[in-house]
């Protein structure tokens, strides 16, 4: 996709998804740079009390997760699963909408693998189909 197409879809976003867009390009980099200095107990504590409580009328969740995708994707930073999936519990929960963060593993050619994934109303967003069927969760503690 060229650079002109890219600015094309920017531009034909809502103001309301452009914000999102902005505060997940923003997020990003903060639970990548959290996880890694503070873990992620402490990561998702500075991300709950960074977003206060707003309106993201029009919105969906699937469709505020949508928009961490394309941040996750496209940002500049490459962000991975837990912290894309920070990032979308974070934005979820400051828009109202319930959010459970998942981890799991699975042994896949003889290694052990992790994903994390965010559950919203019994069905994973932001996951390609049956992703997060691929892997055993941990139970929440």
């Amino acid at each position: 996709m060229s650079a002109t197409h890219r600015l094309a879809r920017l531009r034909a976003l809502t103001p309301v998804q452009r914000r999102v867009l902005g505060e997940a390009l923003v997020l990003l980099p903060a639970a990548c740079a959290g996880l890694k200095v503070a873990g992620m107990r402490r990561t998702r504590a500075m991300l709950s009390r960074v977003c206060a409580k707003g309106s993201a009328e029009g919105l969906d969740a699937a469709g505020i997760a949508r928009l961490v995708a394309i941040a996750a994707r496209h940002g500049p930073l490459r962000a991975r699963c837990l912290a894309a999936s920070m990032t979308l519990e974070t934005l979820l929960r400051r828009y109202g909408f319930d959010a459970q963060l998942r981890l799991g593993v699975r042994r896949h050619e003889g290694r052990i693998e992790a994903h994390a994934w965010i559950e919203h109303e019994g069905g994973a967003l932001m996951d390609a189909p049956g992703a997060a069927t691929a892997f055993l969760p941990f139970d929440e503690r």
